[in-house]
């Protein structure tokens, strides 16, 4: 079952068969849910998920303060990238707005085939890096309009 669910996953569509077989090894269903999280900020960054149902919220918490929406997951999105890019803890807390079903892959696994495979290997993190920026972007502007209505308000 986590075999057909890699392989027909855009990203991992990019693996051959034998790559595809052996990160299904090292990967797993799991269920979590709603009002549960997946990882929390600041724990180690050892894997990389698959949002298979469901719906996830990625937050940065703040100290005294509400979190920081960054994203909002559904179905078919990527998240725990950081475990992709030498980060070693997350950087997000990511949390289940609804009971979700996603696929946990050992991203030790992972960038040991992506190494062995540097053509498939850059596809990959040129992916992972795209949604790191996506992201970026997303808060930056979403801190411009906080900052823009927080200076409105005090004039």
């Amino acid at each position: 079952m986590v075999m057909e669910r890699l392989r027909g996953h855009e990203l991992f569509g990019l693996l051959s068969p034998k790559e595809v077989e052996r990160l299904s090894e090292a990967s797993g269903v799991i269920r979590v849910k709603e009002g549960e999280r997946v990882y929390s900020e600041g724990m180690p960054a050892s894997h990389l998920f698959v949002l298979l149902k469901g719906r996830v919220e990625l937050r940065r918490p703040a100290k005294g303060a509400a979190s920081f929406l960054v994203d909002d997951l559904m179905a078919g999105s990527l998240l725990g990238v950081s475990s992709l890019t030498g980060i070693e803890r997350y950087l997000l807390n990511a949390e289940c707005m609804e009971d979700s079903e996603l696929v946990k892959i050992e991203a030790r696994v992972l960038r040991r085939i992506l190494d062995e495979n540097p053509v498939v290997g850059y596809a990959i993190q040129r992916r992972v890096s795209e949604i790191f920026f996506r992201r970026h972007v997303a808060a930056m502007e979403s801190l411009q309009v906080l900052t823009q209505a927080a200076l409105a308000g005090a004039i």
